[in-house]
């Protein structure tokens, strides 16, 4: 089996390092305030924020592809006085016009956000109106469809912290062993990650866990036991958005994917038990390893590393506090 200070250990080696948080968090509070402030497009803005992963705090280390690190990707709502009957291709257009005058230079339209590349990071803009039929509701463009769709990103990142806070913090730390294994294991399989996987954790995981390595058994195990006859079927579950009634969040989700990744799930259930039952130390490493990758390593190698990979961590990140508060035996950078 593994030791709690293990999984804190490979919780700091997975987070993204305080330099990419810092550039992040620069390149992204350049594009909003330049954005608020230009020439023609501050009459059409209304406000931004931070959405996705790292507004969530679920983001991981950028991944390495044939040895090259890839770069970080940013989530920006950009709110906008823009109105429903405006075509979504002619508000993304617009937006992607006023970032490329600002003198950002790779700026692509994508179907339902601008993209814009620089150097050491990838920034998703999103334009998104007021619903004008839901008091406090949101569209968003969809200029493949010429469509606005109902969405509330702001509404995925209060859910999100009232579940971390509901399960005492644990909720992140669990997403983020979840990311990270999906990716390991299957780095080419384009669904599910990301929001799907954190609303996947929400409902499966046991919120009266403490231990990081039974939380992950007992989350592997609910997808294995949930998720049996839908995978055999040939189906994709329906699990609700918890911001947007009436969304699925696997709508985009084909059953191919979908049967890789539990077919993953359980036989990692298995493998995972099997590792905790092993009772000499590098045996199970080896069990570890085949799980979460190298990254996953013996106490000794890192402890001596520990304090000052926390210190570091904890001073930056891009919710923005004055100071970072980091609890007892949670791994640095979680609120």
């Amino acid at each position: 089996m593994a030791t709690q200070q293990q999984f804190i250990d490979f919780l700091s080696e997975i987070e993204p390092s305080p330099t990419t948080k810092s550039v992040c968090s620069s390149a992204h509070s350049n594009l909003r305030e330049k954005l608020e402030k230009h020439e023609t497009y501050k009459d059409i803005h209304v406000n931004t924020y931070l959405s996705g992963s790292y507004a969530r705090n679920t983001a991981l280390r950028p991944r390495q592809t044939n040895g090259t690190v890839r770069r970080p990707d940013v989530d920006i709502i950009v709110v906008t006085n823009h109105r429903h009957y405006n075509l979504p291709s002619d508000v993304i257009g617009t937006l992607r016009r006023a970032v490329k005058s600002l003198g950002y230079t790779e700026v692509e339209a994508n179907r339902r956000s601008i993209c814009v590349s620089l150097g050491s990071v990838e920034m998703d803009v999103v334009p998104v109106i007021a619903s004008p039929w839901d008091q406090g509701g949101w569209l968003i463009a969809d200029k493949s469809e010429e469509q606005w769709l109902v969405t509330n990103p702001m509404g995925h990142n209060q859910w999100a912290s009232a579940v971390n806070k509901k399960a005492n913090g644990d909720f992140v730390p669990l997403v983020k062993l979840v990311k990270w294994w999906r990716r390991e294991n299957l780095p080419h399989l384009k669904r599910p990650k990301g929001f799907i996987l954190e609303t996947l954790v929400a409902k499966h995981m046991d919120y009266k866990g403490t231990s990081y390595e039974e939380l992950f058994a007992k989350f592997l195990e609910a997808i294995r036991d949930e998720y049996r006859w839908t995978a055999q079927t040939g189906q994709v579950p329906y699990l609700e958005d918890p911001s947007v009634s009436g969304n699925n969040v696997f709508s985009r989700v084909k059953s191919e994917e979908f049967k890789r990744f539990y077919d993953l799930a359980e036989a990692h259930a298995a493998l995972v038990r099997r590792a905790q039952r092993e009772t000499d130390a590098d045996k199970a490493l080896v069990l570890w390893q085949r799980i979460f990758g190298d990254r996953f390593r013996k106490p000794a190698q890192k402890a001596s590393m520990l304090r000052p990979a926390v210190a570091a961590s904890a001073g930056t990140g891009l919710v923005f506090p004055a100071i970072a508060v980091v609890p007892p035996n949670k791994p640095a950078g979680f609120a």
